[in-house]
């Protein structure tokens, strides 16, 4: 009977921390690191942008000049470098551009981006950095 109980108490704990953990979000319990990558439309027209790594797709989503769009993803635990790539089009432009990159990108709020014609810019509180879209 002792066992039984023991069963009970034990599968009821389970039950709760894993639903504690669901309602918490799970980064905040098992010290799982996010990224979240926020992308502005500095473009004078629509920009239709598609962001994707290996295993996830983003999906499609047309900014208006000046609206944003935000998406967040678990960085790689197991040592696997995380990267994610984008492909923007608008009237006159189609490029590709590596939105995060580990190696480069550890930011430990938004990875915030606003996108030019000429190229995708880093924000940070006082600088930015622009770099060229991918060949």
């Amino acid at each position: 009977m002792t066992i039984l109980v023991n069963k009970n108490v034990l599968s009821l704990f389970l039950s709760a921390t894993i639903l504690v953990t669901l309602m918490v979000g799970v980064e905040s319990i098992f010290g799982i690191s996010t990224a979240k990558v926020l992308m502005t439309n500095k473009i004078l027209s629509p920009l239709t942008l598609h962001c994707k790594d290996k295993k996830h797709d983003d999906g499609f989503y047309t900014l208006k000049t000046g609206e944003s769009h935000r998406f967040k993803f678990i960085i790689d635990p197991f040592g696997v470098s995380s990267l994610w790539f984008c492909s923007f089009n608008w009237t006159g432009g189609f490029h590709y551009f590596d939105i995060y990159s580990e190696k480069r990108d550890l930011c430990t709020d938004d990875c915030t981006w606003d996108i030019y014609a000429k190229g995708p810019c880093k924000t940070a509180t006082q600088e930015q950095a622009c770099y060229p879209w991918n060949k």
